[in-house]
């Protein structure tokens, strides 16, 4: 009834839409509970099924359910250590899927950008030879925008619409030094979810005055209007800097692909009339060669002795954290020590209930290896049984926990364009391989080889 409970309240908590983490919280402690009182019985039920097996598993087993006051308490401890790491390692894993899933690409895999936050022009030929320096046989490209920000310390605010429709993009943040680039003679860099006929489509356009404006959503219009407000470094009203509407193609990109919202060729800049919005180098792309992680580390720590404003980033699609590699290792290396010293207890009180009996089978014949193999064999059974109901407690909160953890997305489609699923689960086998297989095993196998083969012969009291 208690494990019942469990799953019911796990289940209404990944299905309640406030404060349903408390519920699956409360829930995991109540199967847990309830799991434990049910060891007994599992104990039980397998005494009763071991008879086909090998002399040293059969004692080991049957002898586990005769003492059941020493080998619950063993196996509980075993199972709730297992349940709570696999139940956190679901959650972990699950979280970092959806993460992968939502990762939005602002270069093409491979190139780099090196930019500035506040650009100083007179800094780019020494951080561009930082870069050739580093990274040798690199083509590096020159990329023209509106700034983003003042001398003063002030921001830039740059924003398209088409008609009375604004906020053409869902999201936009660029790596390019600029959110708005300017070109005369095409696209100056591959934007990611462009086809090849988009590309050259825009080239075109830019090549003829044309803007290329990307969106999310569809635009029925042949012009856009750039707008542009300063903002003073302390705060305060924006300063309108105009407006100018121009010619322009509209690019639909993938949902959370815009990493910048247009290309504008050199006059729509001139138009605003204003030195701020004046075109200047934003940024260097790097391409034409594969960037090595101690190249990129020599690149950082070059840029960084030029300008502490610049930086320089790498494309190589979703990285999955170190934390989350760091917190399975954990959840792994703790699982193991816990099993380990439970396992370690109940068998060596085991061994020293099982003196007598051990000596009896050594009086009629019994190897030497006998009592290694009935001592690997009782930490196998309260390792393994113990791994096995706590994996199975413990994915009542893993999976229940992936629900309000993994439910909600900012995106409806993933970046190659498929429909984001309602939530995310992602089982860490690898782990919970180690803890249910690999661990009893090793346990068992520490266990034969540091227990005595030989005992003194004593005589039963009857």
């Amino acid at each position: 009834m208690l494990l019942g409970a469990g799953v019911a309240g796990a289940a209404y908590g990944a299905r309640s839409t406030q404060n349903g983490e408390y519920f699956i919280a409360g829930a995991a402690i109540v199967a847990v509970l309830g799991m434990i009182l049910l060891v007994p019985v599992v104990v039980v039920g397998l005494a009763r099924l071991s008879r086909g097996l090998p002399l040293t598993l059969r004692y080991a087993v049957r002898d586990a359910a005769r003492h059941r006051t020493r080998t619950v308490p063993a196996v509980a401890a075993v199972a709730a250590t297992v349940a709570g790491g696999v139940a956190l390692g679901i959650a972990n894993t699950s979280d970092e899927a959806q993460n992968q899933a939502e990762y939005t690409p602002q270069l093409t895999i491979g190139q780099a950008t090196l930019t500035q936050w506040k650009p100083r022009q007179e800094l780019w030929t020494p951080l561009r030879a930082a870069v050739e320096r580093n990274v040798p046989g690199a083509t590096i490209t020159e990329l023209r925008g509106i700034p983003t920000s003042t001398r003063g310390g002030g921001t830039i605010d740059v924003t398209l619409r088409a008609g009375k429709q604004d906020g053409l993009l869902d999201m936009y943040g660029s790596t390019l030094g600029s959110s708005v680039l300017v070109s005369d003679g095409g696209l100056p860099t591959q934007v990611p979810g462009l086809r090849d006929a988009d590309v050259a489509r825009a080239d075109a356009a830019l090549r003829s005055g044309k803007a290329v404006v990307f969106t999310s959503q569809a635009v029925h219009s042949d012009r856009a209007t750039v707008v542009g407000s300063s903002f003073p470094a302390r705060g305060g009203r924006a300063r309108p800097l105009g407006r100018v509407t121009v010619p322009a193609m509209f690019l639909r990109v993938p949902e959370g692909l815009g990493t910048i919202q247009a290309v504008v060729p050199s006059s729509v800049a001139e138009g605003f009339h204003s030195p701020l919005t004046r075109p200047v180098t934003v940024g260097l792309l790097v391409s034409g060669t594969t960037i090595t992680e101690q190249q990129q580390a020599d690149v950082d720590e070059a840029v960084q002795g030029i300008s502490g404003d610049a930086g320089f980033y790498v494309e190589r699609g979703y990285q999955a954290p170190d934390s989350t590699v760091i917190l399975l290792l954990v959840l792994g290396v703790l699982g193991g020590v816990l099993m380990l010293g439970g396992t370690l207890t109940a068998t060596f009180l085991a061994l020293s209930d099982a003196r007598p009996d051990l000596a009896t089978l050594s009086a009629v014949g019994a190897s030497p290896r006998t009592r290694r193999g009935v001592a690997a064999a009782y930490a196998l059974v309260v390792g393994l049984v113990g791994a096995v109901l706590g994996t199975v407690v413990g994915f009542i909160p893993g999976v229940a926990i992936t629900y309000p953890l993994t439910g909600s997305s900012w995106r409806t489609t993933t970046a190659d364009g498929t429909q984001m699923p309602g939530h995310f689960l992602d089982v860490p086998w690898l782990l919970i391989g180690s803890l249910v297989v690999a661990l009893p095993q090793v346990t068992a196998l520490v266990v034969g080889l540091a227990a005595r083969s030989r005992l003194p012969l004593v005589a039963r009291l009857g």
